[in-house]
């Protein structure tokens, strides 16, 4: 399990202020976001240049799909 940070979640806050900023995205409870990082810890990329980049997630989010070894 991994640990969700305070940090992590300002992030989460500010990315989906910019989502909503660039019209990409509804808020339902906007009043949750108080709390956000600043711009210098989050790093946009644009499409064409992702692969310029190694993209690595801190979290999965879903459920896992069962291991052949445990079928």
């Amino acid at each position: 399990p991994a640990d969700l940070t305070d940090n992590d979640i300002q992030r989460r806050n500010t990315i989906a202020k910019l989502l909503v900023d660039w019209g990409l995205v509804k808020v339902l409870e906007p009043g949750v976001m108080f709390d956000q990082a600043p711009l210098s810890q989050i790093k946009v990329i644009s499409f064409k240049d992702k692969d310029n980049w190694h993209l690595e997630s801190k979290y999965n989010i879903g459920k896992k799909k069962p291991d052949a070894a445990y079928k």
